[in-house]
């Protein structure tokens, strides 16, 4: 899942040794296009189809920075206008295990059960729909030294204002999922 982080994800550095520029070189080269007029899509697909140095996914994080660059797009905002938030965390337990875990901290947290989950995936989930169309996802990724991240995203947030509290609460759901698997 692409959770958009509140922050610039990726270094100047990194973006320069993937693409052979610098983001501010990116910039004039799509300032030069008029492309704060264009959507999210139409920058992406310009770059990719334009610039061989930009595979379909460093279009895509050029074109996020370019949006928050030029205000067309705030920190943690999705291309809808939405906001989506996340946290994760890292536990020693097997990927069932801290799906149950996670199920259980955050159905205790938001007071009801999830209304999806996908125990078959290669990365196990379960899916609350909020209010106001709003949603959590949890996924458990099994990592490298038999541990296992679950990550947790709250998406579709019409609202700027309620990014901080989102963030806090999803926050307090995975720290006590940590409480859960000690």
């Amino acid at each position: 899942m692409a959770v958009a982080k509140n922050e610039t994800c990726l270094s100047e550095a990194k973006i320069l040794a993937a693409t052979g520029k610098r983001p501010d070189e990116w910039f004039a080269i799509l300032d030069a296009q008029q492309a704060t007029g264009w959507t999210h899509t139409t920058i992406a697909r310009w770059l990719a189809a334009n610039h061989d140095a930009l595979d379909g996914w460093w279009a895509q994080s050029v074109t996020v920075r370019y949006e928050q660059a030029r205000g067309m797009r705030a920190p943690g905002q999705m291309a809808d206008g939405t906001f989506t938030v996340g946290a994760s965390r890292t536990v020693a337990a097997d990927q069932q295990a801290a799906l149950d875990a996670a199920i259980a901290a955050f159905s205790d947290h938001l007071e009801a059960q999830p209304d999806v989950v996908n125990r078959t995936a290669r990365y196990p989930s379960a899916r609350w729909r909020l209010p106001h169309g709003e949603a959590i996802l949890v996924s458990a990724n099994p990592t490298k030294d038999a541990r296992t991240q679950v990550s947790a995203a709250h998406s579709r947030i019409a609202s700027p204002e309620r990014v901080a509290l989102a963030k806090s609460e999803l926050a307090s759901a995975v720290e006590r999922l940590a409480t859960l698997l000690r």
